[in-house]
């Protein structure tokens, strides 16, 4: 029995292991952001075991992961370890509710025997980690990566269409021709605006023609075939976008860029979680909706994405430096945001509780506690619901990946 019981952690390590090496042999794009979403939701759990260290509460685990316990060390009076679901983590702390069994000897080190302001503050502390990496991430981006900016005088590729209505590769699939890219001339004619490029391409259906292509500031050519769309117009197979630009800014214009930047983007995030919460029914629609259709992923604004979709994402060939450190600085914003929603048992649902509890305290000086067993039936719709939209959502980004 000994045996099993040691030698089933070391399985279990192993084959966390091996499904990340797994994962970086599949892509090793999607190995960097399933290690980077580890280190976020890390990274909030560490938030508020530093918060309560601080405040002098009392943590008796700090994990990594969800499921059996793979391998874990005790330091002091807190255990730390890894299980093997890397989708979350978790600090347990000491008399979080009236409903917790805590040792009479450490009841002064609880989290329900604290002041209001130390409650507050180890609360929000996950949220907080998440908009630190968010500011950090916007610095970074402006002041020395750049930011991506829009030219209107000049275009680019933005996507590349792989296959043709009969199964065929298209032209541009044929080319070598790649997002970001730009087409300076077809058989000699330039083509500065994306008009110019469909009137030549519409017009020769079938026909070879040569593409001046411009990538990394080297220009090269190549021969290909047109294809044919349904209507028998010439179709090279790519979407075009407005060029952009990195632009990098000094230390206090990338300052003031950070804050309104920041700003901006709470407000983008309270008003997508508004829009699914005013559409649910549309949201469940999606999330019930059959493989492969069509129209899964028409409305980004009410169309969820789980942690699958976020890899997928962040993996995709498409994306720019840049561009993926601001799906970096929206993650953790909207993770921020969300878990400050007031209900148990996200960190906001902590929060909404021990402001009650100050308010009923008021000038009396005499700490009140409630009775959360009576939020239980409240608690558990949520945790219903977050898991039907979790589940859900991967079950979407497995069956309509959004195609980035």
């Amino acid at each position: 029995m000994n045996d099993n019981a040691q030698t089933r952690p070391l399985a279990g390590l192993c084959g966390v292991v091996g499904a990340l090496l797994l994962l970086g042999w599949v892509s090793k794009a999607m190995l960097v952001v399933t290690l980077v979403i580890a280190f976020v939701v890390f990274a909030h759990e560490l938030g508020h075991f530093i918060a309560a260290r601080i405040t002098g509460m009392k943590a008796t685990e700090f994990f990594l992961g969800f499921g059996p316990r793979l391998f874990s060390f005790r330091k002091g009076e807190t255990e730390f370890g890894v299980k093997p679901i890397l989708a979350g983590a978790y600090v347990k702390l000491i008399g979080m509710t009236n409903l917790d069994d805590v040792e009479p000897g450490d009841e002064p080190r609880a989290y329900r025997r604290q002041s209001y302001p130390k409650r507050l503050l180890v609360a929000s502390a996950g949220s907080l980690m998440h908009f630190l990496l968010a500011t950090l991430g916007l610095l970074v981006l402006f002041s020395f990566m750049g930011e991506p900016v829009a030219r209107g005088d000049r275009w680019e590729v933005a996507s590349v269409m792989e296959q043709n209505s009969d199964g065929s590769l298209t032209a541009a699939a044929r080319s070598g021709i790649r997002p970001g890219d730009r087409i300076a001339s077809i058989d000699g004619v330039p083509t500065t605006q994306w008009s110019e490029l469909v009137e030549i391409v519409r017009d020769q259906p079938g026909e070879v023609i040569q593409i001046e292509v411009i990538r990394d500031g080297s220009n090269f050519f190549v021969d290909t075939a047109l294809g044919e769309d349904s209507e028998g117009r010439g179709l090279l197979g790519i979407g075009g976008q407005k060029s952009t630009e990195l632009v990098k800014y000094g230390p206090v214009p990338a300052t003031q860029k950070t804050f309104s930047e920041f700003v901006s983007m709470v407000g983008n995030s309270l008003r997508g979680i508004w829009s699914i919460v005013t559409n649910l029914g549309e949201v469940a629609d999606r999330i019930l909706s059959p493989p492969n259709d069509p129209n899964a992923n028409d409305n980004l604004e009410t169309r969820p994405v789980s942690l699958v979709g976020a890899v997928q994402i962040g993996a995709s060939d498409q994306l720019s430096g840049s561009e993926r450190m601001q799906l970096f600085v929206a993650f953790n914003i909207f993770i921020g945001v969300f878990n400050l929603l007031p209900f148990l048992p996200l960190d906001g649902g902590h929060i909404a509780i021990a402001t009650y509890e100050r308010i009923r305290e008021g000038t009396s000086g005499r700490r009140h506690i409630i009775d959360t067993s009576r939020l239980l039936p409240i608690t558990y719709a949520v945790v219903a619901f977050l898991a039907f939209f979790g589940l859900g959502a991967i079950y979407l980004d497995i069956a309509n990946p959004l195609g980035f």
